[in-house]
Parts: C-alpha cells; sequence; structure tokens
C-alpha cells in the first residue's frame, strides 16, 4: 500500500488494525482530543471523525486544508471520502481498488459487493449520468443542483 504524504487520502478498510500497522511511524490519531497536542503537517485518523456531524466534518477538513496539514482518513464511512483527493479500498489486507475519488467512487458494483453505500451526491450524479441528464460525477450537492438548474 502506496501512500502519497502529499495528498489527503481516505481509506477505506473492514480492518482498521491491519492499515494502522502498515502505517507504523506515523502520527495516528484515534481521538479528536489528541489533535490539541499534535504539531506535524501528516496526521492519520483511525475512524476518529466518526461522531462528527456532516457540517462538522466539513469544518473540520476545511480547517485542516487551511492549515496545510495532509491526511489519512482511516474510515468505512464513504462520506468522509468526498473530502479526499485519492482513496484506498482494502478488504482482506488486500487493495481492491485506489485512484482519484472520482475514480473509485465509479466502480460502484464493486463497492456494493464489498458492502458499502455510496455518499448519495455520488449515486444520484452515477444515475443521472446513465441517464444522459448529466455528464459529470459531483461530490458536492450545491454543485449537482447547480448543474441540474
Amino acid at each position: 500500500m502506496k501512500i502519497n504524504h502529499n495528498i489527503n487520502t481516505s481509506i477505506i478498510t473492514d480492518d482498521n488494525t491491519w492499515v494502522t500497522e502498515q502505517l507504523k511511524g506515523e502520527v495516528i490519531i484515534k481521538d479528536l482530543e489528541q489533535l490539541k497536542t499534535v504539531k506535524t503537517n501528516f496526521i492519520v485518523f483511525d475512524d476518529a471523525l466518526r461522531t462528527l456531524s456532516q457540517k462538522e466534518k466539513e469544518r473540520f477538513f476545511n480547517n485542516m486544508e487551511e492549515r496545510n496539514i495532509n491526511f489519512v482518513n482511516i474510515t468505512s464511512n464513504l462520506e468522509e471520502t468526498l473530502y479526499a483527493h485519492e482513496l484506498i479500498v482494502i478488504s482482506n489486507e488486500q487493495v481492491v481498488v485506489q485512484g482519484s475519488t472520482i475514480s473509485v467512487l465509479k466502480e460502484e458494483k464493486l463497492l456494493k459487493r464489498l458492502g458499502y453505500r455510496l455518499p448519495f451526491v455520488v449515486d444520484l450524479s452515477l444515475q443521472l449520468n446513465s441517464y444522459d441528464i448529466i455528464d459529470s460525477i459531483f461530490l458536492d450537492e450545491e454543485l449537482l443542483v447547480n448543474k441540474l438548474w
């Protein structure tokens, strides 16, 4: 598993323990309280964002970008992947698919077979795309609505 420290990445996995073992030596945050004391420009979040609302996550990721902190977010929640530039999907300790957020989320059948639900805006974009109503995949609901109107 290769991780670019200069690209914000989400890792979708069914086994956080195995992934964190692969990331030895990195600053791994399991609780957001730990973030107050960390002074680095690269952080790994191990399912630490699950308690935040969608609005709080948006603020959080915007804050990370403003502070120039790159991150890896280990999660099983595909909604959190919308803030990453790259996605890595791992199942049974194997990288199943890796690439840009949009390219990985386009692998709808594979993700569903692995038990993941696409974020609503991506799922809707793919459906509208299949009917030739739009020609892009959107990661932001507001942009999708503006395109439709």
